[in-house]
């Protein structure tokens, strides 16, 4: 324990001495540092001068700190191993690697493969090695036989790789879940200490099964082996090992432990509890065998690298390594360095803002039947690429308990969106940038559409991210808004709504932009939440003025049909005297021969409820149309829902109506109007035909907010669909020109009612009853 010289001995407070300085903060413990590796020094925890036992801890541990963590390595310094001899493996009973090669497979023995003599020379010394090692025994009569394929190391070191592609096809895949990297990066950052751990010679602990064992063998200038332990190249060697490490740390795992494959971390949130929990984690690779590469590891530390990102107590950086090498690079010669080169940027997409937005220059080079041609656009976005990586920003890992953040962007080639959070303090940090290009018919989706395309993306790539917290969605326009109030809903929106319907989603509209991450988007995404607003166009009758003073019923007539470009509706409206007059109108919006049936009929009884008609009978050719408005048939399509109402409101405006269909011959009136063919014959004189143009379809015009009271259950469902909240218990809900709608089972819409029209319903559909007429079920009355 160190003393303060400078301090008296009696009990009175030190002075700080003059001469002292405070100690400057390690690099990568500074606010607005770069991401730095911190140093590490080296021990020896070897009794025995001669034999040498290296490790290293970090250089900024305390006196009493740097004590207690050497004594505790020197304590296990058998879990370590420095050579080959020192690692027995694990217990076969524990895990061992099988092949589950399947049933019917011919086995291959690949043909012989020759080498320079100098490089043969090296492949016997390492095959040497893995004798001595028992990684590897002879074998005289294989039935599968593999290449071994030298690869040289940096250092000039020959590496013995073999080539088992042709055993890996025989085997299954083995579907044993690797953890998410994301989940394990956040949960590494921001701890008070760490130390990093790896396994010695990595696969080689596990033993192989003794019934596949021999089906490894693989051939060199000198013999044929195969292995006793598990080797690399192999199928789900991976997964085993992942399955291994379960087994030993499967009460630690996501609170003292982190681990993928044979990377291990042990953190601790606080300085002094560190050593504690790595003595448990000792203790559990002592009891079960494993052992751990001292040359990899690092103990102590607050910062590391971890699966290629640099953790520490503030956050999360990009290697710098990383980014050094993709700066280093030249501009890609082919397909296959762009694709490299694209694939290294892809690692570190989590801190990259726009980065499909950006890179979407480079598609047309990946084109089949095109040259390779670097062009200057792409020249451009590889040298905005390299300055970008530059000075990437420090993503956080989300707190616990508070909401998360969304911005959503798009443009013509690409959306993007990215993932913040306020802390305690309401300073926004980044956690996360996702983006991807705009493929086929994408290109084509509105804006509203294109965003809700980027929130859709955001939840599939983010799943585990939304999933454990609140998301407030900061956009001007609303796209969960614009699902739940779509008029039809297509097999793309229904399926996005589905998706979006398990997550805890609110949408808030931004009042300032508060952090550089979201200028950095923005700055990617010029094009940004430019929604559509959809204008309310007001349309009106043609204007008619007639008394109407007879006791008998009008006639009406409609018609509709659609076209490649829009529709035709025509009306005949024939008086009891027989006079008949006509309205033909040009539908200029897609519609279809259905909808266009219903604009003829609303456009008839708004004619005729404007001229004082109060008994009419409605005679059409579309079976449809009036066995719906009798209650026979049920609304599937969403497109037909708002007419349906339309025309019901109209209908109980009227004393009396009487429906009537008839086959489309007959309804030589009102076809040859829609058809403006040559079969138009009147009993009476020829009218006057005025053709009429529409722009919007008629329940656009004929939309009305209905005011509902205070204890109307529809206004609280609207209020909350308004806002955008509770998208699961709203998900079956529409808004369609101001009714709400809720989606059955099969896809059919009904209209929601308040109390008193339900009162009306109910008593329609039982004097119906009474009467002994024709019973219609209270669900199609309804």
């Amino acid at each position: 324990m160190q003393t303060n010289s400078c301090g008296s001995s009696d009990n009175k407070a030190p002075m700080p001495c003059a001469f002292q300085e405070p100690m400057v903060a390690p690099r990568h413990m500074q606010d607005g540092s770069v991401a730095v590796a911190e140093q590490l020094e080296t021990i020896d925890l070897s009794e025995d001068p001669s034999t040498p036992r290296p490790i290293s801890i970090s250089v900024h541990l305390t006196s009493e700190e740097r004590t207690a963590l050497v004594y505790l390595l020197q304590e296990f310094r058998d879990v370590f191993a420095w050579s080959y001899e020192e690692m027995p493996g694990l217990n076969p009973s524990l895990v061992s690697h099988t092949l589950n090669i399947e049933l019917g497979t011919k086995p291959i023995v690949q043909p012989r493969r020759n080498f320079h003599p100098e490089v043969e020379k090296q492949i016997k010394v390492e095959i040497e090695k893995l004798l001595a090692a028992g990684f590897i025994k002879p074998i005289k009569h294989p039935t599968w036989l593999a290449n071994i394929v030298p690869v040289k190391k940096k250092t000039g070191v020959i590496k013995v790789c073999t080539d088992y592609r042709d055993l890996n096809r025989a085997c299954p895949k083995d579907e044993f879940p690797l953890p998410n990297m994301d989940i394990l990066i956040d949960s590494t950052s921001g701890q008070g200490l760490l130390s990093f751990m790896d396994g010695f010679s990595g696969y080689n602990q596990i033993k192989m099964s003794p019934k596949d064992a021999e089906k490894t063998a693989f051939r060199t200038p000198y013999e044929n082996f195969y292995y006793t332990v598990m080797p690399f190249g192999l199928k789900n060697v991976g997964t085993t090992y992942q399955r291994a490490m379960t087994a030993v740390f499967h009460d630690m795992m996501g609170k003292e432990v982190e681990d993928y494959v044979d990377d291990l971390v042990v953190k601790s949130k606080t300085r002094e509890g560190h050593q504690e929990v790595l003595r448990r984690v000792l203790e559990r690779c002592r009891l079960y065998g494993l052992k751990m590469n001292p040359k990899k590891c690092a103990f102590g530390v607050s910062s590391g690298k971890f699966l290629g990102f640099q953790v520490h107590q503030r956050g999360i950086d990009v290697d710098p390594e990383k980014t050094k090498v993709i700066n280093s690079l030249a501009p890609p010669k082919n397909p296959k360095e762009l694709k490299s080169f694209m694939g290294r940027l892809s690692y570190i997409r989590r801190f990259i803002p726009g980065l499909a937005a950006t890179m979407s220059a480079f598609t047309p080079l990946f084109k089949k039947g095109k040259p390779y041609e670097w062009s200057e656009k792409c020249q451009e976005a590889y040298k905005k690429v390299q300055q970008i990586i530059t000075k990437l920003p420090t993503m956080k890992a989300p707190i616990p308990g508070l909401p998360l953040k969304l911005y959503l962007a798009a443009t013509n080639t690409a959306v993007g969106a990215l993932l913040a959070q306020d802390d305690h303090d309401g300073k926004e940090s980044p956690i996360y940038y996702v983006s991807r290009q705009l493929r086929g018919a994408e290109v084509r989706y509105p804006k509203t559409e294109l965003l809700c395309l980027a929130l859709v993306h955001a939840a599939q790539r983010l799943r585990h991210y939304f999933l454990a917290h609140k998301l407030h969605l900061m956009v001007k326009s609303d796209p969960v808004r614009y699902l739940l109030t779509r008029p039809v809903l297509s097999g793309r929106l229904a399926r996005w709504l589905l998706q979006l319907s398990e997550f805890d989603i609110t949408c808030t509209t931004p009042k300032a932009i508060k952090g550089q991450a979201v200028i950095d988007m923005l700055a990617l995404f010029p094009k940004v939440e430019e929604s559509t607003i959809s204008k309310e166009v007001l349309g009106e009758l043609p204007e008619m003025v007639a008394v109407v003073t007879e006791a008998e019923p009008w006639t009406l007539y409609f018609d509709g049909s659609s076209t490649s470009k829009g529709g035709w509706a025509s009306v005949v409206l024939v008086n009891p005297e027989g006079q008949a007059t006509t309205l033909s109108f040009k539908l200029n919006f897609p519609c279809t021969n259905n909808t266009a049936e219903y604009e003829a009929f609303i456009a008839g009884m708004s004619t005729a409820r404007e001229i004082g008609v109060k008994r009419i009978k409605i005679i059409g050719d579309s079976n449809l149309v009036l066995s719906q408005l009798q209650g026979n048939f049920a609304v599937k399509e969403p497109a037909l829902a708002p007419y349906r109402t339309a025309a019901e409101r109209l209908v109980r405006s009227f004393k009396q109506v009487l429906l009537e269909h008839i086959p489309g011959v007959t309804n030589r009136y009102a076809d040859a109007l829609a058809t403006l063919g040559p079969r138009l014959s009147f009993i009476e004189e020829q009218p006057n035909i005025a053709v009429i143009k529409k722009d919007t379809p008629v329940v656009e015009a004929m939309a009305q907010e209905e005011q509902l009271e205070e204890d109307d259950w529809r206004k609280l469902v609207k209020e909350k669909i308004g806002k955008g909240s509770d998208i699961k218990e709203l998900k079956d809900y529409a808004i369609i020109f101001g009714e709400l709608y809720r989606r059955l089972p099969g896809g059919i819409l009904t209209r929601c009612i308040g109390i008193t029209e339900a009162q009306e319903k109910l008593q329609e559909v039982h004097e119906v009853t009474c009467n002994l007429e024709p019973i219609i079920s209270l669900y199609r009355r309804l």
